[in-house]
């Protein structure tokens, strides 16, 4: 709970709280300008806010200035200070209020929603409680407008917070991330048929497709059949690999046909002999007495050389050859062994199973069209069916909300008037609600509903404090406040209200006020700051 709040340019320096209702008591006359809005402003600056850094009436007459206070958690202290013009830092001080260390403004928020256990979803502590300190300037005062935080907010962004306040808000999340993905898996799904990158057929395109694979299914039915089923479990992948293993082994044999004729033209080149003149030597000499035999011998000599090496090299080529045959056979004889994997009988002709592959292609490629059809018929249904979810189940869950505060309301506003007079509603829309009294459009009235409201929120959720500016109450009859008070100090929340007039209320209100005063503040030197500027 917040303790006290210290600044050295207050008219009363030290303001200590209660742990339940904390007054700010004005004049009887009413008088402005005396600091009750401010020094609200001035709590919600401690609870992280920034509305009050951004009065130019603060800046211009008070100037530069520390606001030191101190939270109690678990009977300890924690010590804190901000200054009005260098207020993303907050500095955690000593037992005296000397500076020690400074954190972000972002963390303090977070030290806070830690040590009030307000760890809300996608809902930070000031976007809580922000809504709930209600004080002129602050532009949350709107009697008919309980919900927003702001003037410009959106009902429905409101609608949310105030259900993520109640803890109500992590289904609709799942099922509002389920509803925009299933969207933006059919946008992307539409483009993607858009570029032509997925098929984008229409449903008379889907029909004739049916019937064509069923068409085509026959066909190859047939096929299979009058090839004695030996087709059978072909899908188009082993068709078509069929299909190239029997082009293939086309051109294996072919190859080796020629290497096998260049095999046996070398073979019988290695086998030719050259014939020999030596042995006719001698008939050369009888006929040719003068004939250089030597010579002739030389030539016969180199001739016999020469056909030394053809044989060697026509044997190399030969073993060359033959070891290329051996190769031929060992791959013929290993697609023959795959295509007896993929086929009963390796005998269909390559036009059978070209006319195979071919029909398998063709109820593939319809069968494709027709998934992507089928697919987008998905997508759309499933799109429809996670808002249907969602939209659901937000009716659900803003009902039982709405059930929940329109109870509490009812039994404040019983307490008050014994029911006697109708009890605030709050009625939630599809993106909007309303907020009224049935038969009664009084100001007072209203304001007195939305003193209720905040009332109900306050005493259902973690939702740690609640502060109202005189501008609200002051609307209210004394009948009601006298009431609104009693339900002040039966919350075990602390609750921080400015107030006018307090003797023009009854004796049990003026007591209430005055036993829950922490800071009273009057003209002439008796303002916050000592003084007015108004």
């Amino acid at each position: 709970m917040l303790k006290e709040i210290y600044c050295k340019k207050f008219h009363q320096k030290t303001i200590k709280f209660n742990d339940g209702l904390n007054v700010v008591l004005g004049t009887e006359t009413g008088n402005n300008s005396i600091g009750k809005s401010t020094f609200l402003l001035i709590i919600d600056f401690v609870f992280g806010g920034m509305t009050y850094t951004k009065s130019t009436d603060i800046s211009n007459n008070i100037g530069n200035h520390d606001i030191f206070f101190t939270f109690e958690f678990n009977n300890k202290l924690f010590r804190f200070c901000r200054n009005n013009l260098d207020s993303d830092i907050v500095w955690q001080c000593d037992e005296k209020y000397n500076k020690l260390t400074n954190i972000s403004l972002n963390n303090f928020n977070n030290w806070l929603a830690e040590k009030y256990e307000m760890q809300l979803l996608d809902l930070t502590f000031r976007e809580a409680i922000s809504r709930y300190i209600r004080v002129y300037g602050k532009k949350n005062c709107n009697e008919n407008k309980p919900l927003e935080a702001f003037e410009s907010e959106k009902a429905e962004s409101a609608m949310y917070a105030l259900l993520k306040i109640f803890d109500k808000y992590s289904l609709i999340k799942d099922a509002t991330n389920n509803a925009k993905l299933a969207d933006a898996t059919q946008k992307a799904y539409l483009k993607a048929q858009k570029y032509n990158l997925i098929d984008n057929i229409k449903k008379t395109d889907f029909n004739k497709n049916n019937k064509r694979i069923k068409q085509a299914q026959i066909e190859l039915n047939l096929l299979i059949a009058n090839l004695d089923n030996s087709l059978i479990g072909t899908d188009l992948a082993l068709s078509e690999e069929a299909l190239s293993i029997k082009n293939t082994l086309t051109k294996l044999r072919r190859s080796k046909g020629f290497l096998k004729t260049k095999y046996n033209i070398i073979e019988d080149n290695g086998n030719y002999n050259f014939s020999s003149t030596s042995n006719s030597f001698d008939e050369l000499r009888k006929f040719f007495p003068n004939s250089n035999i030597a010579k002739i011998e030389s030539i016969e000599n180199f001739h016999n050389k020469i056909a030394l090496i053809f044989k060697e090299e026509l044997q190399e080529e030969k073993e060359i050859l033959k070891k290329d045959l051996q190769e031929y056979d060992n791959l013929i004889m290993n697609y023959e062994k795959k295509l007896n994997e993929i086929l009963q009988n390796n005998n269909i002709s390559k036009n059978i199973l070209f006319k195979h592959s071919n029909l398998l292609k063709e109820i593939e490629e319809l069968q494709k069209q027709n998934n992507a059809y089928e697919k987008s018929i998905v997508l759309k249904d499933e799109k429809k069916h996670t808002k249907e979810l969602l939209d659901d189940l937000k009716i659900k869950q803003f009902s039982s909300l709405q059930q929940t505060l329109n109870n509490k309301m009812k039994y404040f506003n019983d307490f008050i008037y014994s029911g006697s007079c109708n009890a605030p509603e709050l009625c939630f829309k599809t993106n909007s609600y309303v907020f009224y009294t049935p038969d009664d459009t009084g100001t007072g009235i209203a304001c007195k509903g939305l003193v209720l409201f905040d009332l109900s929120v306050l005493n259902s959720t973690k939702l740690p404090i609640l502060a109202h500016d005189s501008v609200i109450l002051k609307q209210i009859s004394d009948e009601a406040i006298e009431k609104i008070l009693e339900l002040y100090i039966q919350s075990n929340k602390q609750i921080f209200i400015a107030f006018d007039k307090r003797d023009s209320y009854t004796e049990k209100a003026q007591k209430i006020l005055s036993e829950s005063a922490v800071l009273k503040l009057a003209p002439n030197g008796k303002e916050l700051f000592g003084k007015s500027w108004g």
